[in-house]
């Protein structure tokens, strides 16, 4: 088989696609997708939550984690604070202007999949969408079990 009909190539190239559109949107407002990801979980979390947290929600280390909540944090869109339960460690919390900021790059978001998601009509977006699902591990990913 051609190198360039082989699923893993292709799966590389529709990410690199997928991710240079949604890296363009988000680079227009002055985000990044640490920000989009680390935005996302806390909005998504009615309690501050820690950094070992957020970095276990967002599947990133816990460099990128502290480097992304520094700026973060320097920007007015999150607070850290010492957990109160545990001095060792900080929570995390959005404040209104990072809550306002997650809406805005989760509409960005939004605008990226639709033209990541272009070429395909309904029923095959559907389809790709369940398959890729199964593919990355989770079917959970769109609200079914595994």
């Amino acid at each position: 088989m051609f190198f360039a009909e082989l699923p893993t190539w292709m799966l590389s190239q529709a990410h690199l696609r997928a991710h240079s559109i949604l890296t363009a949107k988000l680079v227009a407002v002055g985000a990044r997708v640490y920000d989009h990801r680390i935005l996302d979980v806390l909005d998504r979390n009615p309690e501050p939550l820690s950094q070992v947290g957020i970095g276990t929600l967002t599947r990133l280390d816990r460099r990128d984690v502290t480097l992304t909540l520094t700026t973060l944090e320097e920007d007015g869109y999150v607070v850290r604070r010492p957990d109160p339960d545990d001095a060792r460690r900080n929570v995390v919390e959005l404040t209104p202007e990072g809550r306002e900021r997650q809406r805005l790059l989760a509409a960005l978001a939004a605008d990226a999949q639709e033209d990541v998601l272009a070429p395909l009509d309904a029923d095959a977006r559907g389809a790709f969408l369940g398959a890729l699902a199964l593919l990355a591990g989770s079917r959970s990913l769109l609200g079914t079990e595994a």
